[in-house]
């Protein structure tokens, strides 16, 4: 099968993203829809947050910690510096693209941050299915912020792009190839035929 499920017009496809750090699934609003090419913002500190956790409730718990102790560097710092790499699943992990880098703090400068992720989904509207996945990658050189340290943007756009695939005909394939040799091995008995005849006229018609 090409596809595990059968999708209607619009329909989201469901998600999972692997980073080097967790397994998460992919909000709603960043899934893509079955056959109408779109795109998302995902944020990086979704990726980094444990399990996809509410961004907003992320933001509180770093709040707090900074209120308790202003002096320290925070949650977001620590991460901030660090790789991050992910991966996607796509129609129940059928289908999916390959391991790509959103942020690697360690490349030589300049280094690049992931700018946009292109997904081209092969697809057949007559049956609903995903024939194939195809990705490409655009990164941006990154500059340090203020203070000199090299921070993770913040998110980077998704662009799901579908392109439909022209149904085969199978039956019709078959029938246009049999009227083919059908007719290869009629002219071959005409020249058989010819070629008798000529025979019998002494060479001559």
């Amino acid at each position: 099968p090409l596809s595990v499920q059968s999708y209607r017009i619009g329909d989201a496809v469901g998600i999972i993203i692997r980073t080097n750090k967790h397994k998460l699934e992919a909000y709603r609003h960043q899934m893509p829809r079955f056959g109408v090419s779109t795109k998302t913002k995902i944020e990086t500190q979704f990726l980094i947050d444990a399990a996809g956790n509410d961004l907003k409730l992320a933001d509180g718990i770093r709040l707090a910690r900074q209120q308790q102790n202003p002096h320290h560097h925070n949650y977001e710092d620590n991460t901030q510096e660090e790789l991050l790499r992910m991966s996607m699943q796509f129609d129940e992990g059928f289908h999916h693209i390959s391991t790509i880098d959103v942020y690697n703090p360690s490349q030589r400068p300049p280094r690049k941050a992931l700018d946009t992720l292109i997904i081209k989904f092969v697809y057949s509207a007559s049956d609903g299915s995903i024939h194939s996945v195809q990705q490409q990658t655009r990164y941006r050189d990154f500059q340090p912020n203020g203070g000199g340290r090299n921070t993770m943007p913040k998110s980077f756009t998704v662009e799901y792009v579908w392109i439909e695939e022209a149904d085969v005909d199978l039956e019709s394939g078959v029938l246009f190839l049999f009227a083919i040799v059908l007719l290869v091995a009629l002219l071959g008995m005409m020249d058989v035929c010819c070629g008798s005849e000529i025979e019998e006229n002494g060479g001559t018609y």
